[in-house]
């Protein structure tokens, strides 16, 4: 592939104009976005491009510099006014290249290719698919089916690439993903001024795997809806909460930034020398599954070329390592590990979410989150919330105008059940979640 041999070369005329080591990072994605509202098209974008990020170590320097176009000319005048750039900044030592051990190795380029499709995280769409028709399609069910509906609006898109490293080591890698989504939201006539809203989502690797999904889309956003209408606070107290697997990279955002070796380094995480300690429910398990089959995102290496491997991240609320680049390790003295995580799983439970809903007087299950924010440093949170009223299973109410607040190790302390209805997202695979002694305001 010729873009590809444009990037090898750009690692091999920095080296010539004077950089001690490089890394080439080519990205080439196709991107399609589709918008209705009701039953028109509102917005159609359609791009497709490559660009080229550049990473320098110039005598103990480090810079980072892009372009789009990859004509070798301009290229090398990129690099070399990177390089002139990058010695005007401070020395740190600590920017280099990873130990090349821990790089991912293929036997030949076509097996690197091979092995990046068997993970199943790339397809190709069909071309005899028109997108456009079925962004309109999808809202058919609903329109008109209820006479409170106020307003429709529906998106269809996809993403696919691939991105390709080269570095002055040696390291050569490939890598493919795609998906595909779905989302309508609707919104409704409640009484007096109050219009709620809500939607459902549904993704894939490709049209393919959405399509049998799109028939239900329509009606399970108008259900979502339907179950805002009447919507009020409750009394604030202390609750049994339940979140859905959608909405649990609210919660688990801060635990992995805290986990992060930057915030380490900078003394911002509530997690520091936690390492091999308890820091949730002993029913926690996280794992990080890069190399899982069919994963939105599974990868065979990370962006600094390290192979990737199934590591737990969280063992029976027990934190088990670090997020560590190469970097970050060597500023800190320690060895690194994984630079983020790439697939999340969370260890699921037995029973099915409306047993456990049944277990409990009441329970507010969490729906949707609506801003707030925690404090990297001691863990302190406030998060707005909107979700739903049961007692004893059955739902009683929407809720809505409501905060919880509390702690960010408490509260996964607090976790207390966790439910079989393992969800694919894109940042993982996710049960409902229930923490007991929530503070709702």
């Amino acid at each position: 592939m010729k873009r590809i041999e444009i990037a090898n070369w750009a690692v091999d005329e920095a080296k010539r104009l004077g950089a001690q080591a490089a890394r080439a990072e080519l990205s080439c994605i196709d991107m399609l976005n589709v918008q209705c509202e009701d039953a028109e098209v509102s917005t159609l974008q359609q791009n497709s491009g490559c660009g080229l990020v550049l990473r320098l170590f110039v005598d103990g320097r480090f810079g980072t510099f892009s372009t789009n176009r990859l004509d070798k000319s301009e290229i090398s005048s990129l690099i070399q006014n990177g390089i002139a750039c990058t010695r005007l900044l401070s020395q740190d030592p600590d920017r280099t290249l990873p130990d090349p051990a821990r790089y991912y190795k293929a036997g030949s380029f076509e097996q690197n290719r091979l092995e990046s499709l068997a993970l199943e995280s790339f397809k190709e769409n069909d071309p005899n698919i028109d997108p456009v028709k079925l962004a309109l399609s999808i809202g058919k069910p609903v329109l008109g089916s209820d006479s409170r509906i106020i307003h429709l609006t529906t998106q269809f898109g996809s993403r696919s690439g691939w991105q390709y490293i080269a570095d002055s080591q040696g390291f050569q890698g490939i890598g493919f993903c795609s998906n595909a989504y779905a989302y309508t939201s609707v919104s409704l006539r409640d009484e007096g001024d109050s219009r709620p809203s809500d939607g459902w989502v549904e993704a894939g690797i490709c049209y393919d795997e959405l399509l049998p999904l799109l028939p239900g889309l329509g009606p399970k956003a108008l259900f979502a809806a339907r179950w805002r209408l009447g919507a009020t606070s409750v009394k604030p107290g202390f609750y049994h909460l339940a979140v859905e697997p959608v909405c649990l990279m609210k919660l688990l955002d801060p635990m992995l930034d805290a986990m992060n070796g930057y915030n380490l380094y900078m003394h911002r995480s509530f997690l520091t020398d936690r390492l091999h300690k308890q820091v949730a429910s002993s029913l926690l398990t996280l794992t990080d599954e890069p190399q899982r089959k069919g994963a939105f995102g599974a990868c065979l290496y990370d962006l600094e070329g390290v192979r990737t491997q199934f590591t737990p991240l969280i063992q029976e609320g027990r934190l088990m390592t670090y997020f560590f680049s190469t970097y970050y390790a060597r500023k800190m003295k320690t060895q690194p590990t994984l630079s983020g995580s790439n697939v999340l799983c969370i260890a699921p439970g037995s029973r099915t979410r409306q047993e456990i809903l049944s277990d409990y007087e009441e329970t507010i299950l969490i729906t949707g989150f609506l801003g707030g924010n925690c404090n990297e440093v001691t863990g302190d949170f406030s998060y707005g919330i909107e979700g739903q009223l049961f007692r004893k299973g059955e739902r009683i109410q929407g809720v809505s105008g409501m905060n919880i607040t509390g702690n960010m190790l408490q509260l996964w302390q607090n976790l207390c059940q966790i439910a079989s209805d393992t969800e694919r997202t894109f940042d993982g695979y996710f049960p409902t979640l229930f923490f007991e002694n929530i503070n709702l305001q």
